[in-house]
């Protein structure tokens, strides 16, 4: 169990981290220390997409969540699609602390990406939205399908993600 102090200095942590992702990106530093509460997110467009970097109090204080919006899935090919999502969820899921899922109201497909705070610093976490960046081309050009195969039933590699 993590106590008040730990709590306290894993949100310092996450906080440094943002700071750090802000200056190599070229964002003005914060003006301000953020109002206290049980969540905080970093939103950023990186790469051509929208992210938010975000710690939890309630739902992992040692933790931070890298969130990736791919955009919406395309109509008519729905159910293919999401076939494959859960097919690379199932992949993603005995490799990585990453899932794809579905924003109920914009039906973006969104990226997700848990990282621990220690041992952690901005460039770490900027090499990890870099990384999903690609992904999120990868989705545009293919929505995961492999469509420059030909073969919908194409073998999944979930090392490269299509």
């Amino acid at each position: 169990m993590i106590n008040t102090i730990d709590i306290h200095q894993k949100r310092l942590r996450f906080l440094a981290i943002v700071d750090e992702i802000r200056v190599a990106l070229g964002y003005a530093l914060r003006q301000e220390e953020p109002t206290p509460g049980d969540e905080l997110a970093m939103e950023m467009s990186y790469g051509g997409f929208d992210f938010a970097v975000v710690h939890s109090l309630r739902n992992g204080p040692d933790r931070l969540l890298i969130e990736c919006r791919f955009g919406p899935l395309p109509q008519g090919r729905e159910q293919a699609i999401m076939l494959r999502l859960l097919n690379m969820n199932c992949a993603l899921a005995e490799m990585d602390d990453c899932r794809f899922c579905l924003d109920s109201e914009s039906d973006d497909l969104i990226y997700t990406l848990v990282q621990d705070i220690d041992g952690n610093d901005g460039h770490g976490v900027l090499a990890k939205m870099t990384e999903t960046v690609w992904h999120g081309r990868r989705w545009l050009e293919t929505r995961f399908m492999q469509q420059e195969s030909g073969k919908a039933d194409a073998a999944l590699n979930p090392v490269v993600l299509a």
